[in-house]
């Protein structure tokens, strides 16, 4: 084969490759751009709430024995079990086979889910936000953009970006807070990656081919330059 037939499949090679990737690689250039105008604390919204510190559980209150608290969920294979306190009132946090509750350590009740006046409070303690707490809803099966699964509260604030805080119902704990900024990273982080579902597998077949092609493209076409140059004929 001689050099110009060779050049020739080289340059027709290098073009449809380069249709075939070339959006992909505009997505890979528009995202990652996007991803550094933003600094990741600012997507996460660490700065609109602040975790609750652990208060001190008032003793006196407790009249019941952590016996007595395993016994209530005795049938749920309890594992472990931590004498806390959910805003002012003392709880038992038991960790069971099948997930956590919370046993009011002052009557014996299982409090799980955590009430809406409590899970209203523990946003309003919580939140650091421009905005008033708008509406609260309790989720039975809380969205893929919070990583936690099973029951969240979710409270809608006002500010900028619809931000979202949630709250886990069974055990109260706080976080994460949403919004639009992040909603638009993580698609976009989908983009990126090409994991359209989960959004979290960055070596999965799908994007190892791309980046194949991608660098099949940057070989052809540097080997395009290099006989170029050889011809002398680079720059016409």
């Amino acid at each position: 084969m001689n050099s110009a037939h060779f050049a020739f499949w080289i340059r027709r090679l290098h073009k449809w490759l380069g249709l075939i990737i070339g959006i992909q690689l505009l997505i890979w250039t528009v995202t990652g751009l996007f991803f550094t105008l933003f600094a990741i604390e600012r997507v996460r919204g660490d700065d609109m709430f602040v975790q609750p510190e652990a208060a001190i559980v008032d003793l006196s209150r407790v009249n019941i024995t952590l016996e007595q608290a395993l016994d209530e969920v005795a049938e749920d294979r309890p594992t472990s079990a931590t004498l806390r306190s959910l805003g002012d009132d003392p709880v038992y946090e038991i960790r069971a086979a099948i997930g956590v509750f919370l046993v009011s350590a002052e009557t014996g009740r299982i409090v799980s889910p955590v009430q809406e006046e409590t899970a209203r409070q523990i946003m309003t303690d919580a939140w650091r936000g421009e905005g008033a707490l708008q509406s609260l809803e309790l989720i039975e099966e809380a969205p893929r953009e919070t990583g936690q699964s099973g029951r969240v509260w979710a409270g809608r604030f006002e500010g900028r970006g619809s931000p979202t805080l949630y709250v886990n119902a069974a055990t109260g704990a706080v976080g994460p807070v949403r919004t639009d900024l992040w909603r638009t990273y993580d698609f976009l982080w989908a983009l990126h990656i090409m994991d359209y579902t989960e959004r979290e597998n960055y070596n999965h077949p799908l994007i190892i081919a791309a980046a194949i092609l991608a660098l099949s493209v940057i070989l052809l076409g540097v080997t395009l330059l290099i006989q170029r140059a050889a011809r002398g004929v680079l720059f016409r």
